[in-house]
């Protein structure tokens, strides 16, 4: 009994340095990351430099837009970004686009069928009858189901709004969920796809709920295996890919922590994506219809845009700063582009920089301005079905 206790306490004594060396490295990588943080920060004369610059600019091109002191000014423009798409992204959009779309078709017939067996139970009620003899069940064929009607099925059955209005706008509908602030870490991709899934679920759901974006940092990877991104960037397909057969959690389960953490094992909620795709089949810039269409099938959108310093100031108005690009692809930060005005010839988008920056969290900006809708990707969820 003597020799247990004291090979137990040696055990002890060996574990208790491992653990507190692992919670020191913690320590020292997060002190290592606010070192940095502090050392990236622009100095108060080089924003006021900017700013100037920002508003010269405006009143020389009378833009439609409001700029001022952000928090998000202050600091560099990679530290609040983080979108990469993938360099073949032609190639991965026209399979995922094919396939996304076929299984969103086979979702709209299950969902036809469902409805037409409801509608039928409805209409013909249950009537009991007495019980038969077993030689008599035996004899008896199976009932024929009735067959779906072929227009259930088609996706125009599933709008959700009518694409030829001026305005929709899921925000001013009160169908998106609070504004969120990635801080300084390149996870806008996170932000931009669990704030599509928490806008298609509050639309469909008609409830709110708060997703980890800090689950998908620590634990997502796509289809092929890859991480799907990191505080230096990433890509929100990535994210879809890995919710077509995983589930994420809760915020209060695994909160934002700004920085990656090691993926461990969470309670899950049972929200399963059944569809994604890109808007375009090669995952271009969308028109102006091509967007309005996606947004009434199936809802809030995630796209990209190019951020640059009148971004990061503005405080209001109509974005339409029209800043030079050297190509479609020449975008750096992901966000969600939740509705459209064709009186302001604008989109509505929802970034994730909190509420102190834009309009409590949101920008209008006008159609084709800064590659805005560059990856323009929707998802359909299998929580619609239950």
């Amino acid at each position: 009994m003597k020799k247990y206790f004291i090979i137990s306490i040696m055990m002890c004594v060996a574990i208790a340095p491992i653990a507190f060396s692992q919670s020191k490295m913690k320590s020292s990588f997060k002190a290592d990351v606010e070192a940095q943080r502090i050392k990236n920060k622009k100095s108060i004369i080089e924003v006021k430099q900017q700013l100037e610059a920002i508003r010269k600019d405006i009143k020389e091109r009378n833009l439609k837009f409001k700029v001022d002191m952000t928090e998000a000014l202050k600091r560099q423009i990679e530290e609040i970004t983080g979108t990469v798409p993938p360099k073949d992204l032609e190639k991965e959009a026209e399979i995922q686009t094919s396939r996304g779309f076929q299984l969103f078709l086979e979702f709209l017939q299950r969902l036809a069928e469902a409805q037409a067996a409801k509608r039928q139970a409805e209409l013909q009620p249950e009537k009991k009858e007495p019980v038969k003899p077993e030689e008599e069940v035996r004899k008896e064929e199976p009932a024929e189901k009735t067959p779906a009607q072929p227009e259930e099925t088609l996706p125009q059955s599933f709008m959700l709004a009518d694409p030829s209005k001026p305005v929709v706008d899921w925000f001013a509908l009160g169908m998106m969920t609070a504004v969120k602030d990635q801080r300084l870490c390149g996870s806008c991709w996170s932000f931009t796809a669990m704030g599509v899934v928490e806008g298609c679920y509050k639309i469909n759901k008609k409830a709110d709920i708060d997703l980890s974006e800090q689950y998908m940092i620590d634990c997502a990877r796509n289809k092929y295996g890859r991480d799907a991104g990191s505080c230096n960037g990433g890509w929100y397909g990535n994210v879809f890919d890995f919710l077509m057969n995983n589930y994420p959690v809760m915020e209060k389960v695994a909160p934002y922590k700004g920085y990656e953490y090691g993926c461990t094992p969470k309670k899950q909620v049972p929200i399963k994506l059944v569809a994604w795709g890109y808007v375009r089949s090669d995952g271009g810039i969308p028109s102006v219809d091509e967007m309005k269409k996606a947004l009434c099938t199936y809802g809030p959108i995630a796209a990209t845009v190019k951020v640059t310093p009148a971004f990061q100031a503005y405080v209001g108005g109509i974005f339409d700063e029209f800043t030079p690009v050297s190509s479609p692809k020449d975008v750096n930060h992901g966000i969600i582009i939740v509705g459209w005005d064709d009186n302001k010839k604008a989109y509505r988008i929802k970034n994730s920089w909190g509420e102190r920056w834009g309009e409590k969290g949101y920008m209008w900006i006008e159609y084709g301005c800064n590659n805005i809708g560059y990856g323009a990707a929707w998802v359909v969820l299998d929580k619609e079905l239950q």
